[in-house]
């Protein structure tokens, strides 16, 4: 069923972090120029353990976007403070737990870190913990400490969690869904609000904010997404964004495109087969505060959702955008549903309109080629029972290889495809009449990647419907965007971990051929209902690396896994904490990645990440709040 370039930026924040982030100065009020709330005091927000004292801070390195940079590595190459050998001699503890109080699930953001932030009309340096919750708040805490630094609220009323946007209703509202993206040269952070006056879903609207990281007040006015359009030309009519039929889930992306700065803005959808249904990408232009273009992802039929469980496009360092859409329509013209896809941008100039406009992407199959015909209705789509029709190839995210020239994805068929980002090939509907031909456009063939069904079937078959099964009686889609590690012992390595399945380790070359390394023993999922009384669980690990940069032996692969279905329930989970680097055996001989420590069971959070800076851990929970932990001792 349904389940659900900045790279310059980037580089030098890291690098330079206190030289980039350049001091902003504001002042705390009740309320701000467009009457939105502000305050420095919300009560407890943080619960700090005081059996030990907390470690000395050490230097906190630049998180401003999800999965750590543009290319989506998921890789934090600047960890000095947590190695294997210090991770699995000392352990670790719960420094101190940050609360958001007014949204029981809490975050479904991504913790932004900024170092060296000046707070208040003093302008005391902090290095800023970011959570943004589903209740539309912004709430700014001391890295190191846990204390609480501002709290913004009034950004719109969110929406309560309702049957009609979550059939488990398993979230208290739905607001700031996506990931923010803080910009390191002006000190503001942009997230995106989902509200309405009466919190009515059907009349919501997104709202693109621009805060100040000192104070959280607006550094530009709030900007309406409703009502941007997109022409698709062809005859067709033009498409109006509507923020109802709209779930934006995916994270924010924060580039430099011909000297613009532009933060683009990725959106799914709520019912994927509705007829207002649609993908949407928006850029807005950061100096001018407005939109600079829009692009949607079907105009004729419906689908190709851009939500990547919540990870967000990527981009190169020339600026061209990449993502991958979910179930829908393709004719390769105004249809674009399962498609890998890099889109160019062309900002506005003089008297002529912006432009994002495909100019490269693959398609493996078609929706109507799996599911025997055409996909038309309202209907809840489904890879249970028999209906195929949601193979969703977004479910995962992309990740660039900047350093192999290589861009990387899995969908819900757990099948890794490897393109090169430059020469995708460009599907045509035909194309699916010879799909060897097809196939044959990728970097290398597609491999089984969550897992291996052991069936002979061919992971680039000859009919896309042998693809139609469920090995085992369970589900093995990839959420977790691949990450990407240039280790010093192996080379490239990517690591995934499926649904009901466990963590794998892949070496992968220029020539985009990957080889299996090593998996883990624990699998996700464990205590879901298994067949045939269920089908096992969602999401699969949900993963982050630590490294010291080339250092051997320094390199961490963090995951949250559920222990039970965390998609129609609230699940309990774990944080592990493994060696990416010096893998075990089995005693069969294969590879065993070696688990290093195990967290207390903690609230599971469905698709959001551990995130490591400055020595310690922060993993969000659904029980709203973000625990953080550091080494023992």
């Amino acid at each position: 069923m349904r389940r659900r370039g900045f790279f310059a930026l980037l580089a030098g924040a890291f690098a330079h972090s206190k030289a980039l982030l350049a001091q902003i100065s504001g002042k705390p009020t009740n309320l701000d120029e467009h009457g939105s709330h502000l305050s420095n005091v919300d009560g407890p927000t943080a619960h700090v353990h005081t059996a030990a004292p907390a470690p000395a801070p050490q230097g906190v390195v630049p998180v401003l976007t999800r999965s750590f940079d543009n290319a989506r590595t998921g890789a934090n190459l600047k960890e000095t403070v947590l190695t294997p050998a210090e991770v699995q001699q000392k352990g670790l503890r719960k420094l101190f737990s940050l609360s958001i109080p007014d949204d029981k699930r809490g975050c479904e953001a991504q913790p932004i870190i900024v170092p060296d932030v000046p707070v208040g009309q003093a302008g005391a340096k902090h290095d800023v913990v970011i959570l943004c919750s589903m209740a539309n708040t912004v709430r700014a805490f001391d890295a190191n400490t846990g204390a609480s630094l501002w709290v913004r609220q009034g950004l719109g009323t969110p929406i309560p969690g309702s049957r009609k946007i979550d059939g488990w209703l398993v979230n208290d509202h739905w607001g700031i869904l996506s990931t923010p993206v803080v910009d390191p040269d002006t000190n503001t952070l942009y997230c995106v609000t989902w509200s309405n006056p009466r919190g009515d879903w059907t009349k919501a609207v997104n709202t693109l904010w621009s805060l100040k990281l000192s104070d959280g007040s607006n550094a530009n006015p709030p900007l309406s997404l409703d009502g941007v359009t997109y022409d698709p030309g062809h005859g067709l009519p033009v498409q109006t964004f509507k923020a109802s039929a709209r779930k934006q889930r995916s994270s924010l992306l924060l580039t430099n495109v011909n000297g613009r700065k532009t933060v683009f803005i990725a959106s799914g959808t709520i019912q994927e087969t509705a007829a207002n249904a649609r993908g949407w990408l928006v850029a807005v232009d950061i100096a001018s505060n407005t939109v600079g273009a829009a692009w949607a992802a079907a105009s004729h039929y419906f689908g190709g959702g851009i939500w990547m469980a919540g990870q967000g496009p990527a981009a190169d360092d020339a600026g061209f955008i990449y993502a991958v859409t979910g179930n829908g329509s393709f004719d390769a013209v105004t249809e674009f549903g399962e498609c890998f896809i890099r889109f160019q941008y062309t900002p506005p100039s003089g008297n002529m309109p912006g432009t994002i406009v495909p100019v490269d992407w693959w398609s493996p199959y078609s929706d109507s080629g799996r599911a025997g015909g055409p996909q038309t209705g309202d209907h809840i789509t489904t890879d249970i029972g028999g209906g195929w029709d949601d193979m969703d190839l977004g479910s995962g995210g992309v990740t660039l290889i900047p350093w192999l020239n290589l861009l990387v994805g899995a969908g819900k068929d757990g099948i890794l495809y490897v393109l090169d980002p430059r020469n995708m090939g460009k599907t045509k509907p035909q194309d699916f009449a010879d799909p060897a031909a097809n196939y044959a456009r990728l970097k290398a063939p597609p491999i089984w990647f969550t897992y291996y069904p052991g069936n002979g079937i061919d992971a680039a078959p000859r009919k896309f419907s042998d693809l139609n099964f469920l090995s085992g009686g369970r589900t093995h889609h990839e959420h977790s965007t691949p990450v990407a590690y240039q280790s010093p012992n192996h080379g490239t390595l990517l690591f995934c971990w499926g649904e009901n399945g466990n963590l794998r380790a892949w070496s992968i070359d220029n020539s985009g051929v990957a080889k299996y390394l090593a998996c883990s023993s624990e699998i996700a999922s464990p205590e879901a209902a298994q067949p045939p009384a269920g089908h096992g669980g969602m999401p699969g690990g949900m993963l982050t690396l630590s490294a010291n940069g080339s250092n051997p032996n320094s390199a961490i692969l963090w995951a949250t896994v559920p222990l039970k279905d965390a998609n129609e329930i609230v699940s309990p989970g774990v944080l592990y904490a493994y060696d990416a680097t010096n893998f075990g055996t089995y005693g069969d001989g294969s590879g065993a990645i070696t688990r290093l420590w195990t967290s207390p069971q903690y609230t599971y959070n469905k698709f959001n990440l551990p995130i490591v800076a400055g020595g310690k851990v922060y993993v969000p929970t659904y029980d709203g709040k973000v625990d953080v932990y550091c080494l023992n001792g």
